[in-house]
């Protein structure tokens, strides 16, 4: 529905029910990271400076009021059109991937700010002086805790305390920099046994061996009709898609895990990792498997890294999100209200990718010195992920995503912190969105006769070889408020609270190396019995070099930068009072999740809103 100044008054209905989720799930959360004593750490935010809390806004002291070009006499249309094409030429396009457009030269008014800059400059001296004294008493990897050693300086990871424990390893799927994974065995579009060697006599005994009991009537079948079993497959990392580079070695691992909601506090259990596509051929390991499930599990971390960093944040946010920006600039004049809405999302985010073509994808960057396959396999794998997105637009909305990969269920798996904090952020913007939309576009005609909007959707929709920005599936047109504000919705969240969620956490999880290492370097076993002791598998594990590097990129990119909050932009972006009304509005909720959320040693940090930037900035 949409809000309009006229039904203001709606309004508590849906905070209510909006107070009423909160109340719902900040429990449960509370419950299973108090178990696992997982803290809200900031990573190395405290390093930085900046506000943490969005600012008020103050009346604008010469209001520049958007508006719909279709309203505007013709004088100012075509001053719109003037303004539009020179915009055109200062925002060329290349392309960056089969799949993915970029500005062509980065603009003076996209490049980073004062602030931004500083606080780079700070988090960039902190991981030099790291590794500087690191090498003053340089040490050899010869266990999985020397590792803690390469933080002399810069804060250890939380992770390294608990990485061993299968719980720490299930958490990850859930409230980890990568919950984008786990998927529910009855949403999978192939039957479990066509791709993973388990039977009943190995789930059952995985269970007894949990559980420490004897009976177990549990069957995978009747675990599968309750919808309890669930899974993580990286199929995308299968050798027809990534190239392994010499010395390294991959496999495209699948873990089943068992939800096991009979108890008070429900968890997530692994029960198998099977090293490969090939049932009965890729090896099998389970938790009574000792260091080869260590192993395993090294494995399946490192596999989730991959598919983290180059799918799920390079490709599904920094490498999506740019196209639509470069529409957005080029095909809505400044005084267009979704141009308007959406500027503050787009802020650095050309410039953080313009860097990333520097230091990040280039050869000898750190994507070719950290993972494991050649840097054209890695980016052809980033280019499946922007494919993916532009090809199914829609279904990467997140009550929709959780919905078809089969979690949304409470009921089955209660506990899951991103799901529940995601959903509640996505309604508020949902509802801010609702609102701001309502001001300008009074009915369904507004949006079919507003031609800026209607070139900008056809714009991102025409292919890339048609010189469009190639979401194909977007609607070729625009016919009513809902489509807008879905579309909207969907582009904030992204920029914003998504890509906040898995990078801002990046840290924590993806620095210290044994528990999530960037690539392997031995062959993946295919038997067990043949690793000596867990000492041996430093061997699996990046020498010093390839370890700073990863240290020194989650260091960088795992920590936010722009020093404004989420919504912390007021009218530098918004000159309407209504519009700042309504952005008022959303501040006010999203500081009642952060009063909510903030529980100490029970907190999420992935949709904090003092945590979440505005736009994808690193």
């Amino acid at each position: 529905m949409v809000f309009g100044e006229d039904n203001v008054m709606r309004l508590p209905n849906r905070q209510q029910r909006h107070q009423q989720l909160i109340n719902q799930y900040v429990l449960s959360r509370r419950t299973m990271l108090g178990l696992l004593g997982l803290a809200c750490t900031p990573g190395l935010e405290n390093l930085v400076k900046g506000e943490t809390h969005p600012s008020k806004s103050s009346p604008p002291a010469n209001p520049h009021i958007p508006t719909l070009p279709q309203d505007d006499p013709l004088t100012t249309q075509q001053k719109r059109q003037q303004q539009l094409e020179q915009t055109r030429q200062e925002y060329q396009i290349a392309l960056r991937l089969p799949t993915s457009v970029r500005v062509a030269t980065l603009p003076a008014q996209e490049v980073f700010s004062k602030g931004y800059n500083n606080n780079q400059v700070i988090l960039t001296e902190k991981a030099r002086a790291n590794q500087q004294a690191f090498f003053q008493n340089p040490q050899i990897f010869l266990r999985l805790e020397d590792y803690a050693a390469v933080f002399p300086v810069l804060p250890l990871p939380d992770v390294a305390k608990t990485f061993r424990s299968d719980a720490t390893f299930a958490q990850q799927r859930l409230s980890g920099p990568n919950p984008m994974e786990l998927t529910n065995v009855l949403a999978l579009n192939y039957s479990l046994t066509q791709k993973l060697g388990i039977t009943d006599e190995i789930f059952q005994t995985v269970l007894r061996y949990v559980h420490k009991r004897g009976q177990i009537r549990e069957t995978l079948k009747s675990a599968t009709q309750n919808g309890n079993l669930f899974v993580t497959d990286y199929a995308l990392l299968d050798s027809d898609t990534v190239t392994p580079k010499q010395n390294h070695f991959l496999t495209a691992p699948i873990t089943l895990y068992y939800a096991d909601s009979e108890r008070r506090h429900s968890r997530l259990i692994p029960i198998a990792i099977q090293l490969g596509q090939v049932p009965g051929i890729s090896l099998l390991c389970t938790p009574m498997d000792g260091v080869d499930w260590t192993l395993a599990k090294l494995i399946t971390q490192m596999a989730d890294f991959y598919v983290h960093e180059l799918v799920r944040h390079l490709g599904q946010t920094h490498l999506a999100l740019e196209p639509i920006a470069l529409a957005t600039v080029r095909e809505l004049a400044a005084c267009h209200p979704v141009n308007v809405l959406l500027k503050p999302h787009f802020e650095f985010t050309m410039a953080i990718n313009a860097f990333a073509d520097q230091v990040l994808i280039n050869p000898g960057g750190y994507v070719d010195i950290i993972f494991g396959g050649t840097l054209e396999s890695s980016l052809n794998l980033t280019n499946q992920g922007v494919t993916e997105v532009f090809n199914n637009f829609s279904k990467f909305a997140l009550p929709t995503n959780l919905r078809q990969r089969g979690v949304d269920n409470r009921s089955v798996l209660r506990d899951f912190p991103y799901r529940d904090d995601g959903l509640l952020v996505w309604k508020a913007l949902e509802e801010y969105v609702s609102q701001y939309v309502g001001i300008y576009y009074k009915s369904n005609r507004d949006i079919r006769e507003d031609f800026e909007l209607q070139n900008w959707i056809q714009a991102l929709q025409r292919p890339i070889s048609e010189k469009g920005f190639g979401v194909v599936s977007l609607p070729r047109h625009l016919t009513n408020r809902d489509q807008l504000i879905d579309i909207l919705t969907q582009i904030i969240f992204t920029a914003g609270p998504q890509h906040s969620a898995i990078a801002w956490i990046q840290y924590q999880y993806m620095a210290f190396i044994p528990n999530m290492p960037g690539a392997i370097y031995q062959p993946i076993p295919t038997s067990k019995g043949i690793i000596r002791d867990e000492n041996s598998l430093t061997n699996f594990l990046p020498s010093v070099q390839p370890t700073f590097a990863q240290v020194n990129l989650m260091a960088v990119i795992g920590t936010k930068q722009d020093p404004k909050a989420f919504t912390d932009f007021g009218v530098n972006s918004f000159q309407d009072m209504r519009a700042i009304g309504v952005l008022r509005g959303l501040q006010s909720r999203l500081q009642g999740l952060e009063e909510r959320n903030k529980c100490g040693k029970e907190c999420y940090p992935g949709f904090l809103p003092s945590r979440m930037a505005n736009s994808t900035s690193a």
